[in-house]
C-alpha cells in the first residue's frame, strides 16, 4: 500500500514537471509568433518610422538642404511606392522576424519566469505588486535586448537602404559589418538601446497588467479585453520614450557601409539632431520657435509610431493569450 503511494506521487510529481515544461515551451513559442505577426502587420508604418528618425544623419540629402525628405507620414508611403515599389513597404521585414522571433520568445518567457520569481517570497514581501511588473518586464527586455542585438543592427540598416543597396540581405549585413567595422559594428547603440528598449518593455508590461485589470468591469471578450489593453501600454510606453529610440537609431547606423563615423558620442549625436529641427528656419534659431523645433526633432516619426504601436501592440499580446489559451 505505502509503495503504491509513492508510485502515485512520483507519478503525479512528474506530469506536473512535465505541464510546467509544456507551458514554458508554449510561452517561448507563442511569444516568437505573435511577436511576427505583429511586426509583419505595422512592417511599412516600421519603415517609414526608421527612416524618418535616422534622416538627419544625411542632410546632404535634403532637396532644399533645410528640411528633412521625410516630413509627413503619407507623403513617405507614396514616395516609397514610387521609388521602390510597393514591396519595399516591407524591406527588411525578413530580418525584423528573424529578430524577432528569437527576441518576443525571450522576452515573454523570461517576463513570466521573472514575474513567477517576484510573487515568491522573499522577493513578494520587498516588492510590491505594481513594482514587480516593472521589474520583470526591464530584465525581460535587457535580456532579449543582448542575445538578439545583431539582428536589430542589421534590421534597422537593411530598412534605411533606398535606391543604392549596399547590404544584400542578413547573413551578408553580418559579414560586412563585421568586415568594415569590426565585432563592435554589431553591438552600435547598445547603450541607448539598453536605456530605451528595457524601460519600454517593463512599461509596456506593466500598463499592459494595469489596463487589463481597468479594463476587466467593461465585459469585453478575452480577445478584445487583450486587444485594447495592448494598444493603450504600447502608446503610451512608446511616446515617452520615442526620443531615445530615435537616438539608439542613429547610433545604430554608425559607420553605415564602412562610411567615417557621423558621431563620437551620444551627445553630438543630440546636438546635430536638435540643430537639424532648430535650423529650418534660419531667422528663429534663437527664438523659442527655434528651441520648439530643435526639441520637436527629437520626436521625428513619431505619428508613423503611435499609429503603429497601438495596433501592434494590441495584436501582440492578443495573438499571444489566444495561443496561450
Amino acid at each position: 500500500m505505502v509503495a503504491s503511494e509513492v508510485s502515485d506521487e512520483s507519478i503525479r510529481s512528474l506530469a506536473a514537471m512535465h505541464m510546467d515544461g509544456l507551458h514554458q515551451f508554449k510561452q517561448l513559442v507563442s511569444g516568437g509568433i505573435a511577436g511576427c505577426v505583429a511586426k509583419t502587420a505595422v512592417a511599412p508604418l516600421s519603415r517609414v518610422t526608421i527612416l524618418m528618425q535616422v534622416q538627419s544623419m544625411r542632410p546632404h540629402k535634403f532637396v532644399d538642404g533645410v528640411n528633412p525628405n521625410n516630413l509627413y507620414l503619407a507623403a513617405s508611403l507614396r514616395k516609397i511606392c514610387i521609388e521602390e515599389g510597393p514591396t519595399a513597404l516591407w524591406r527588411g521585414n525578413l530580418a525584423t522576424l528573424v529578430h524577432r522571433f528569437p527576441y518576443s520568445s525571450v522576452t515573454f518567457y523570461a517576463n513570466a519566469s521573472f514575474r513567477a520569481r517576484l510573487d515568491r517570497p522573499p522577493w513578494a514581501a520587498i516588492l510590491p505588486e505594481h513594482s514587480r511588473g516593472l521589474v520583470a518586464g526591464g530584465g525581460s527586455a535587457c535580456l532579449g535586448v543582448l542575445l538578439c542585438y545583431p539582428l536589430d543592427v542589421v534590421k534597422t540598416r537593411l530598412m534605411t537602404q533606398t535606391k543604392r543597396e549596399y547590404y544584400n540581405g542578413i547573413i551578408d549585413a553580418l559579414l560586412k559589418i563585421r568586415h568594415d567595422e569590426g565585432f563592435r559594428g554589431w553591438y552600435r547603440g547598445l547603450g541607448m538601446s539598453m536605456l530605451s528598449a528595457a524601460p519600454s518593455l517593463a512599461l509596456n508590461f506593466a500598463l499592459y497588467e494595469q489596463f487589463h485589470h481597468l479594463y476587466a468591469g467593461l465585459g469585453l471578450s478575452p480577445s478584445v479585453h487583450a486587444l485594447l489593453a495592448g494598444g493603450s501600454s504600447g502608446a503610451i510606453s512608446s511616446t515617452v520614450l520615442f526620443p531615445v529610440d530615435l537616438l539608439r537609431r542613429q547610433m545604430q547606423m554608425v559607420g553605415f557601409g564602412g562610411r567615417p563615423d557621423v558621431y563620437a558620442s551620444v551627445w553630438e549625436a543630440c546636438r546635430h539632431v536638435f540643430e537639424t529641427g532648430s535650423k529650418r528656419y534660419p531667422s528663429h534659431e534663437r527664438s523659442v520657435l527655434g528651441f520648439l523645433l530643435g526639441f520637436r526633432e527629437f520626436f521625428r516619426g513619431l505619428v508613423p509610431e503611435l499609429i503603429k504601436v497601438a495596433p501592434h501592440s494590441a495584436i501582440m499580446f492578443c495573438v499571444h493569450s489566444q495561443l496561450l489559451s
